[in-house]
């Protein structure tokens, strides 16, 4: 079982391995677009006070919520994570302006996504294609240094197949995967860092 989204678990630990992050006394971590929180409850078994939010919250661990406009205050956070949600969520800019607003200084963001190689690619909630080179555009504008980027391609064509063979693709994501393949869809994990200047404000 892949899980909720491209490589479940393993992923996750990937992510945190490519960041070398490790809990430390006090160490606070936001999970945005939680989902069914499984994330946020290994994030909260490594350590890690975790608060998670999501738009339609699934279990009592996690909170409804808009990831563009998050119900903490600033610098509250050491790690953000954001699995697969940024580019569905409506305004991924301003989502990542908020992750922005929340880290502490230094902080660190997580993020796995999709992307696109080809022209006429789908923007999704980036406003334009999401290329590759969108998306560092949009982390530099929001105040991001991109530390890291993995190609994990492999890992959401399994996941594409798997969520076709066994019908429990969202009725909203049939579209994306039907677009997505002609239009060289791949799949990334990034790992940034709190800049010291938001580039819109």
């Amino acid at each position: 079982m892949i899980g909720g989204h491209p490589g479940g678990r393993e992923l996750t630990e990937r992510l945190l391995s490519l960041g070398g992050l490790l809990p430390f006394p006090g160490a606070k971590a936001l999970d945005l677009g939680a989902g069914e929180g499984i994330s946020a409850e290994y994030l909260r078994r490594l350590g890690f006070w975790t608060a998670a939010i999501d738009r339609e919250s699934e279990n009592g661990s996690t909170a409804q919520g808009d990831m563009r406009e998050l119900p903490f205050s600033r610098e509250t956070f050491d790690l953000c994570l954001a699995e697969c949600s940024l580019s569905c969520c409506g305004d991924g800019e301003a989502a990542l302006g908020e992750a922005w607003r929340v880290l502490k200084s230094g902080g660190i963001l997580l993020v796995s996504d999709v992307f696109f190689g080809k022209t006429g690619a789908p923007s999704l909630s980036m406003g334009a294609p999401l290329t590759r080179e969108r998306w560092e555009e949009v982390f530099r504008r929001t105040g991001f240094l991109l530390k890291q980027w993995e190609d994990a391609t492999e890992l959401w064509k399994e996941f594409f197949l798997e969520s076709l063979w066994n019908g429990n693709a969202r009725a909203d994501c049939l579209e994306l995967y039907r677009k997505g393949g002609s239009a060289g869809c791949g799949y990334f994990l990034a790992v940034l860092e709190k800049g010291g200047t938001h580039g819109l404000i």
